[in-house]
C-alpha cells in the first residue's frame, strides 16, 4: 500500500532490547531448529543473528482462547497533565479521546525519518503533531472543531508562550 517500490517502514528504528534469554540463546549460538506445529519450518542460524533488538511481543494471549482487556496499552497520564491544565485555564474542552503519546511515536519513528511530513487527518489534542515535532518531524493535521484545535495549542505552551 506504499506509493513507492522501498516505503520507509523499517522495524530496526523500533527495536526493544532482547529478552535475558535470547541473549542466552545468541551466546550460546544454538536453537531447536526444525518444524513448528504450525508447520513453519525454523532454519539452524534462523534465530542467531544479533539484530540489536526485537520487535515487542504480541498484546493477544491465545492460550485459553483469551484476550486481553486491551489490545494496545499505554500509560499516559504525564503526558496528558500540561495539555489538560492547558484545556482547563483557558476554559477549552479536552478533547475525550486523546491518543496515547508512545503509540504515536512507534509508528512514527517506524514510518518515516527526520525531517519527513506527518499527517494526521484525525488531529484531535493533536498528539500525533506534539509527537512528530519532538522527533524532528514536520506535520500536518485537520481537526472539525476549532475548540479541539485551541486546546492543542497546550502541547506547544513553550511555542505559544514565546509568540
Amino acid at each position: 500500500m506504499s506509493k513507492s517500490e522501498y516505503p520507509k517502514a523499517d522495524n530496526r528504528k523500533v527495536l526493544n532490547p532482547y529478552s535475558k534469554d535470547m541473549k542466552r540463546l545468541l551466546k550460546r549460538k544454538s536453537y531447536n531448529a526444525g518444524a513448528r506445529p504450525s508447520g513453519h519450518v525454523i532454519s539452524e542460524t534462523g534465530f542467531l543473528n544479533d539484530h540489536g533488538g526485537a520487535i515487542g511481543p504480541n498484546v493477544l494471549d491465545l492460550e485459553g482462547n483469551a484476550f486481553p482487556e486491551a489490545l494496545l496499552k499505554y500509560s499516559g497520564t504525564q503526558w496528558d497533565a500540561k495539555y489538560r491544565a492547558y484545556c482547563e485555564e483557558k476554559e477549552l474542552p479536552a478533547h475525550p479521546a486523546r491518543m496515547q503519546s508512545a503509540l504515536s511515536a512507534f509508528f512514527i519513528q517506524f514510518l518515516t525519518d527526520e525531517d519527513d511530513l506527518v499527517f494526521d487527518p484525525f488531529l484531535g489534542s493533536n498528539t500525533t503533531g506534539a509527537v512528530a515535532q519532538e522527533l524532528g518531524r514536520r506535520w500536518l493535521g485537520v481537526e472539525a472543531k476549532s475548540e479541539y484545535i485551541e486546546g492543542s495549542k497546550g502541547r506547544f505552551e513553550e511555542i505559544v508562550e514565546r509568540t
